[in-house]
């Protein structure tokens, strides 16, 4: 995580009196809670930030903040938000009493083993209100219209990241915003809304969106005008940056919305026709395209091929694809020569390789981790599965099993799922094998965590060691073992 990224961010927190922010990111979370805790710590303001094991546990931490009418926000990344699905989607519906900001941070392209879950389209499913920006450095700004919205909605709004958009330079004016005394109301019909309430809350809920996208959108409307009318472009925030410029040198106008939900449709109605032909160049999912009546007439990502081709746009593939629809001409594919560099594989692959052209039949279970790309795998599973699935091929060939299982994770799974798995892996007597990588920061809670867990063996293993593949063909499940490596072993 860049330095600039993390010093916007604790800007625009203080200064719009967040008070708690939880943060749940596959790296850089350590440094960001430092940057900002030491932030407030400077500035003598009472903001708390945290890191948090699991998406859902702290999306419920910051919840409970904002119930209490205080300002708080959770910080992921957008691939990991479907682990807090469950008191998002209820929180929607009871809404909050203090602002609530879920910021969401996605890579582009998408990281190898991220669930390449689209945060825009899933609040959409929500009914979460959605907020992009166009360059970190407009932050602060954001983190602020966020928040004002959330409270005068009384509902959690996300502010959607792209990491492609411009870095900036950092130029900080540090200021301190509302302190807010924790008040949390006693309302059942609220809080503890049964399937009759709920119906009720729904209908609000309706009317809120309809409100939002009906309100005083101008500030989140950034127009270009251009001197031709045959083409037009509806862009997300995310791509701005690509497409202005290209679309200055050819006079094409440009509509980008800042809110890609709810979308406010009539200045884009508006915007549609005044031009003969209308393009919307939005990454993933065809939200805001999804949204417009006449969403068929547009070329976009709901009908047009070329524009579903990539999953999130990189400016060398997408101003080709615009030149195509305006020009009328499609231009010949270059093929690009095969690359020749092998990446270096770790110690740790290695050492797998090895020990599966010794054992054929051994099946590699991997949860998809940043620590695991690159390894062999027979199944990829998600985090904290490689037990789960190890325990699930035991029970379904017992008493007498027969396919060797070789779990893969790390330390992050294992702290994120892969407790609740452990547990019910002791507890039902199946049988593991796990390799876990350990990273520096966890190895205290990793060892207390299986320290007190009996039935479970800790065996330390050095992939380069001469007995690395004995200890694992070798040492029994009780009934379930780690084999622990430090990252900078599996390097």
């Amino acid at each position: 995580m860049e330095t600039d990224w993390c010093q916007w961010l604790a800007e625009g927190l203080i200064g719009n009196g967040c008070q708690y922010i939880s943060i749940a990111l596959e790296e850089g979370s350590d440094h960001a809670c430092d940057l900002i805790n030491q932030a407030a710590e400077r500035l003598h303001f009472p903001l708390q930030a945290e890191q948090t094991i699991s998406e859902k546990i702290g999306y419920e931490v910051a919840l409970t903040y904002s119930y209490g009418k205080k300002r708080s926000a959770f910080l992921t990344h957008g691939f990991s938000l479907p682990v807090a699905m469950d008191p998002l989607m209820s929180s929607i519906y009871t809404g909050v009493a203090g602002g609530f900001v879920v910021i969401t941070l996605d890579i582009t392209p998408p990281l190898a083993y991220s669930s390449h879950c689209d945060p825009v389209s899933l609040s959409m499913f929500a009914k979460m209100p959605v907020l992009e920006l166009s360059d970190f450095s407009q932050l602060p700004m954001g983190i602020k219209q966020a928040f004002t919205l959330s409270e005068k909605y009384e509902t959690p709004v996300m502010l959607h990241l792209d990491a492609k958009i411009p870095k900036g330079q950092y130029t900080h004016s540090w200021k301190t915003g509302k302190k807010r005394k924790a008040d949390f109301e006693k309302n059942p019909a609220r809080w503890a809304a049964t399937p009759r309430f709920r119906f009720l809350l729904h209908k609000k809920l309706n009317q809120r969106l309809k409100d939002i996208a009906e309100s005083d959108t101008k500030s989140l409307i950034y127009r270009v005008e251009g001197s031709k009318k045959e083409l037009g472009i509806v862009c997300n925030h995310a791509n701005l940056s690509f497409i202005e410029p290209w679309a200055q040198r050819h006079g094409i106008p440009i509509l980008s919305i800042a809110m890609p939900f709810p979308l406010p449709v009539q200045p884009i109605s508006q915007f549609i026709a005044s031009v003969k032909k209308t393009v919307i160049i939005e990454d993933r999912f065809p939200t805001m395209q999804f949204q417009l009546p006449e969403r068929k007439k547009i070329l976009g990502r709901m009908t047009d091929e070329r524009l579903r081709q990539e999953f999130s746009w990189q400016k060398d593939m997408l101003l080709p694809v615009l030149d195509e629809i305006r020009t009328g001409k499609t231009k010949g594919e270059e093929a690009s020569p095969p690359s020749t560099e092998a990446g270096e594989a770790s110690s740790l692959a290695h050492f797998l390789g090895s020990l599966k052209k010794k054992s054929p039949s051994l099946v590699f279970v991997v949860d998809k981790t940043p620590l695991t790309a690159g390894l062999p795998a027979d199944h990829f599973v998600s985090r904290g599965g490689a037990i789960s699935f190890a325990a699930g091929v035991f029970h379904a060939e017992s008493p007498k099993p027969s396919t060797p299982i070789l779990g893969i994770t790390d330390s992050a799974a294992l702290l994120h799922y892969g407790m609740q798995a452990t547990t019910n892996a002791v507890y039902n007597t199946a049988s593991v094998k796990c390799i876990l990588l350990v990273r520096p920061e966890h190895t205290q809670a990793v060892h207390t965590f299986l320290d007190a867990m009996e039935h479970v063996a800790i065996v330390p293993l050095k992939p380069n060691a001469k007995n690395a593949q004995k200890k694992i063909e070798e040492s029994p499940s009780q009934p379930v073992t780690f084999y622990t490596v430090p990252t900078e072993e599996a390097a």
